[in-house]
């Protein structure tokens, strides 16, 4: 009796590869997500410049509502996807430290990005090298059991906003490193590391929190497109986080109105000056570390409603588009035309964010003098027509990249320096 060849044999064996999927509700909503970061940083000024018309604070003070902390959260949870997406091979062949590896070169690779970018003066707060850091860290748990990626984050989520606000007492800094740059890397290299671990805009102790739960919703994804249950998946995605942006607002609009109830405040059941001040910290910690302020979804502080707050906006943005576009029954056909330019241009969000900070940089740049800041900028640099500028820009690229079925020159870059460490 014949046997078959050992490679035969062994391929017969192996479980069959899953095919390569592309999300188009993935890309969409990292197109959102960079979209709504260039809003915050072209109209959000308009609700401190005197002269701004009518119209444009307006429009300001509605773009401070939406994106605030929302927005870069949703590029954290959608990074985490994105470490599932590059790893998945390679765990799938058993190369646990090829895929670690992949991910803390990833990480590297942002951080120079970053404090490169970090040079340009625009006023904007480059979150790349404070993202790098973050990837880095949770390299080592991309193959580590669901339960282990959800007790850390569970752990960094209740504990480190407060252990933040302690430190930065201690040192009595209210933030440093803004946007963290080689300029401050070799000035001052303790305090730029301190920086993008915990005492920047963007600490990498809260964005671990945003990636460890972008892993966890990436594998799910992957899972239930294995089993063919995507849509279902995704539809309780959606509604858990719908649910979750419910709970988390109403608690916080509740904690905001009884100050003194949860130990904040003067006495007062209600201070309005205290209130609009505590909304507005955005710092990358909360301003005390009492208890009682964890019960508040101060944006950009990581305080543990924040974080409830801007992981189920997440949940439902990512969990919507994928059952809009990738549930069984839809996935597959090819996007309209409108609708491939956004997903291009959305899977393209490194060139798409770095193109922003750079030309944002040339616009803005010769016009950062406060007083002339006070004055107004022209409309090409801020305000509605340079988000409408900026954004019409990264259409165009996407339209090109859609016409000519390329990745974006960084993304691929990226892929390309990642493959030849790993090799």
């Amino acid at each position: 009796m014949s046997s078959a060849p050992p490679a035969v044999s062994a391929a017969a064996t192996r479980p069959a590869a899953r095919p390569r999927v592309r999300y188009i509700g993935i890309d969409l909503a990292r197109f959102i997500a960079i979209v709504g970061m260039m809003a915050a940083h072209l109209l959000t000024v308009n609700r401190f410049i005197p002269t701004a018309s009518e119209f444009d604070r307006g429009l300001a003070d509605g773009a401070e509502v939406v994106t605030n902390g929302t927005a870069a959260a949703l590029f954290a949870v959608l990074g985490g996807l994105s470490m599932v997406f590059a790893t998945r091979r390679l765990l799938r062949e058993g190369r646990t430290g090829s895929a670690i590896g992949a991910i803390m070169v990833r990480g590297v690779v942002l951080i120079v990005i970053g404090l490169l970018l970090g040079l340009i003066e625009n006023g904007i707060v480059v979150v790349l090298a404070y993202y790098g850091v973050a990837m880095i860290l949770v390299a080592p748990f991309i193959a580590a059991p669901g339960w282990v990626l959800a007790s850390v984050a569970t752990v960094l989520g209740l504990g480190g906003a407060w252990f933040n606000a302690v430190v930065r007492r201690s040192l009595e800094v209210v933030v440093e490193g803004k946007s963290v740059s080689f300029e401050l890397l070799f000035a001052d290299p303790v305090g730029a590391l301190r920086a993008l671990l915990l005492t920047g805009e963007y600490p990498a102790i809260t964005w671990c929190v945003y990636l460890l739960v972008g892993v966890l919703v990436g594998r799910a994804l992957v899972s239930a497109t294995g089993r063919g249950a995507l849509g279902r998946a995704a539809a309780v995605l959606g509604a858990a986080g719908v649910a979750l942006t419910v709970f988390a607002q109403l608690v916080s609009n509740w904690a905001l109105a009884n100050l003194s109830v949860i130990g904040v405040g003067s006495g007062a059941p209600f201070d309005e000056t205290l209130a609009e001040q505590l909304m507005a910290w955005n710092f990358g910690a909360p301003p005390f570390d009492l208890p009682g302020v964890q019960l508040l979804a101060i944006p950009h502080s990581g305080t543990v409603f924040d974080l409830l707050r801007t992981i189920g906006i997440s949940f439902a943005v990512i969990g919507v588009l994928v059952w809009l576009c990738d549930r069984e029954g839809v996935a597959g056909r090819a996007p309209g035309r409108v609708l491939g330019v956004l997903r291009a241009t959305g899977a393209a969000p490194l060139t798409v964010y770095t193109l922003h900070i750079i030309v944002s940089g040339l616009l803005m740049g010769p016009y950062r003098d406060p007083e002339v800041m006070m004055q107004g900028m022209p409309w090409w640099a801020q305000g509605p027509g340079a988000f409408a500028l900026q954004l019409g820009g990264a259409l165009l690229l996407g339209a090109f990249l859609a016409a000519s079925k390329r990745r974006g020159p960084l993304e691929a870059l990226l892929s390309r320096i990642v493959g030849l460490v790993i090799r």
